[in-house]
C-alpha cells in the first residue's frame, strides 16, 4: 500500500526527488532495476514490495524513501523507454526513405530498444496494463495511447509501401503489422541480451528477411 502523501517519508521522498542528488538518483535507479527484474520473473500481479525489497537488499519500509507504491515502480520502469521509442519511430517515419528502408529501421528500433532498455521493455510487453494500473490512471492511459501511436507508425509505413507498389496489396496491413509485433516482441520469452547465442543483429536480419519475403510485391529471384 502507498504511503499517505502527507506522511513524513512522503515529504522526504518529494524533497529528495526535487533536489535530484546523484547518490539518491543512483540508488533509485538501482531500485527500479531490481523491481524490473522481479516483475519480469514473477509478473506484476504476483510481485510484492517485500519481494523487491529483498532483491534490493533492504526492508519494505525503506523503499518508500524512493517510491510511493508498486505501481509507481512499474511506471518508472517503462515510461521513459516507451516515450523514447515513439520519438525515434517518428524520426524514422519522417525520413526521406523508401517504405522498406523505414520498416527495416523500425524493426531495428524495436530490437535495439529491447536490448538498451532491458528488462524494462520486456516487463511492459508481458503485462496487461489493465491489470497494472487503475482505469483512470493518467500515466497508464498515456502509455496505452503511445503504444497505439507506435502501432500506427508501423501501419502507416506498410500502407505507404502498398500504395507505391513495393508491398503486396492482397494482404491485410493490420495482420502484417501484428505478425511483425509478434515476431519482435515474443523475444521477451527467450532472448536475454548478452546471454543468448544470437545477437540483436541476428534477430533484425532474420525477422526482416521473413517479413519482406512475405510482403514484397516484386521479390528477388
Amino acid at each position: 500500500m502507498a504511503q499517505p502523501t502527507n506522511s513524513r517519508i512522503a515529504q522526504r521522498r518529494s524533497a529528495a526527488l526535487l533536489e535530484g542528488g546523484a547518490d539518491y538518483s543512483a540508488k533509485r535507479a538501482e531500485l527500479i532495476r531490481a523491481a524490473a527484474d522481479v516483475f519480469r520473473e514473477k509478473g506484476y500481479a504476483a510481485s510484492t514490495l517485500n519481494d523487491i525489497a529483498a532483491v534490493f537488499g533492504t526492508d519494505r519500509a525503506s523503499l518508500y524513501y524512493y517510491v510511493g507504491s508498486k505501481e509507481e515502480l512499474f511506471q518508472a520502469c517503462i515510461a521513459d523507454a516507451v516515450r523514447t521509442n515513439i520519438e525515434r519511430a517518428g524520426e524514422i517515419v519522417a525520413e526521406p526513405l523508401t517504405a522498406r528502408e523505414k520498416l527495416e529501421q523500425l524493426i531495428a528500433l524495436i530490437i535495439h530498444s529491447q536490448v538498451e532498455h532491458y528488462p524494462y521493455m520486456y516487463v511492459y510487453i508481458q503485462e496487461d496494463m489493465r491489470q497494472v494500473a487503475s482505469q483512470d490512471a493518467l500515466w497508464a492511459q498515456e502509455m496505452v495511447e503511445q503504444t497505439h501511436q507506435l502501432e500506427k507508425q508501423f501501419l502507416d509505413v506498410i500502407a505507404e509501401g502498398v500504395a507505391d507498389g513495393s508491398f503486396r496489396s492482397d494482404l491485410s496491413n493490420t495482420l502484417i503489422a501484428n505478425s511483425l509485433f509478434g515476431m519482435t516482441q515474443w523475444t521477451h520469452r527467450w532472448f536475454v541480451p548478452g546471454k543468448s547465442k544470437y545477437d540483436p543483429e541476428d534477430l533484425i536480419r532474420i525477422f526482416s528477411t521473413i517479413l519482406f519475403q512475405g510482403i514484397d510485391n516484386h521479390p528477388a529471384d
